[in-house]
């Protein structure tokens, strides 16, 4: 999107990044920049509390190192907006005093913001949440989130201004072109934890007597197989770690896709599979699908998702649908009139 509208982007952050964003670090260098800070310091065991079940606390060595690359940033090229990704980042902006200064978006899904009652999450400590509290609720600072549905679930928290709404561009953009290979199996996008019920992802495909295909971490592979053999999936195809044009190609290789996970604050899984084309199933009783209302996504009840499952697999293929492309251009041009805008405090 940045290199469409010609912006110059820098990117900023508090250390290296993994390996798996190396992409976004020469691509940020190509649109303007990428800075962190030249000693940045280790926060390792930044949280005192050394137990397994330590509360996430709000980490000030990040903070730290978030401020030294800011500082960077505006010796090279005073900036004409900030947006944040990361709380530890806002934090960083609000003790610099940038906000009063610079126009800054919060741009978050946090869970503990987005779903109600809070918390959802347990592991996020009271300091914590006092720091996202902090963050939405000072003046100069707009948060923005991905959906209607997610400003809709966030009426009951503190605002200093109302949220916006900034849709995601469509990260893989690969996934929008044309595919001719072979589609088969049932996909599944995401960790191998509670919340995105893999073991219900391999029951109902079990059930429907249907292959399955699996998009996830490298630490789930292993977890997976596990479920597939005591749910008595034999067809399986786990793929992870993949990017780019590899993962583009696997995603469109399933026939549909199914993502049965119990809370999202924002389901990128289905963003990914209805951006391909796949028919994409959801849950009725988790009511995340709200989301994607617009986007033509399928919605059935849990005990039926089986019978569901076959008939999506059933139906002739089509080609992805149009209304993909123009919901692209649509983001776009939210981002560019909302960028555009002077959003200074005052």
């Amino acid at each position: 999107m940045a290199s469409h509208f010609g912006w110059r982007v820098t990117v900023i952050m508090d250390n290296q990044p993994y390996a798996s964003a190396n992409a976004m670090k020469e691509a940020a260098q190509q649109l303007g920049g990428f800075i962190m800070p030249s000693q940045p310091v280790s926060h390792t065991g930044h949280n005192p509390d050394k137990s397994q079940y330590a509360k996430e606390v709000p980490n000030h060595l990040r903070v730290q190192n978030f401020k030294s690359a800011l500082r960077l940033a505006l010796e090279v090229e005073p900036p004409t907006h900030l947006l944040i990704n990361t709380p530890e980042a806002a934090l960083a902006v609000l003790e610099m005093g940038l906000h009063g200064k610079i126009p800054a978006t919060f741009y978050t899904h946090h869970e503990n913001l987005v779903l109600n009652p809070i918390p959802k999450s347990s592991k996020f400590g009271p300091s914590y949440m006092e720091m996202l509290y902090r963050i939405i609720g000072t003046a100069g600072v707009i948060t923005a989130t991905q959906s209607d549905y997610n400003v809709e679930r966030m009426h009951h928290l503190e605002f200093s201004a109302a949220p916006v709404v900034l849709p995601m561009p469509i990260p893989d953009t690969q996934l929008l072109q044309p595919y001719e290979g072979e589609r088969s199996g049932v996909l599944f996008i995401g960790r191998h934890e509670p919340r995105k019920q893999p073991a219900v992802f391999a029951q109902k495909v079990a059930q429907a007597g249907l292959s399955a295909k699996v998009l996830t971490r490298a630490s789930g592979e292993k977890k997976f197989e596990a479920t597939f053999r005591k749910y008595g999936v034999t067809d399986h195809n786990i793929r992870s770690e993949i990017t780019g044009q590899e993962k583009a190609d696997f995603i469109r290789s399933a026939r549909i896709a199914f993502h049965p996970a119990k809370l999202e604050s924002y389901g990128f899984s289905a963003m990914e599979t209805l951006a391909a084309g796949l028919p994409t199933l959801l849950v009725h009783e988790y009511d995340w699908w709200q989301a994607f209302i617009d986007d033509g996504v399928h919605i059935t009840p849990i005990r039926d998702a089986h019978n569901e499952l076959l008939k999506l697999y059933e139906r002739p293929l089509q080609a992805a649908p149009n209304y993909v492309a123009h919901r692209e251009q649509q983001t776009f041009a939210i981002w560019e009139q909302y960028l555009d805008a002077d959003h200074r405090p005052g």
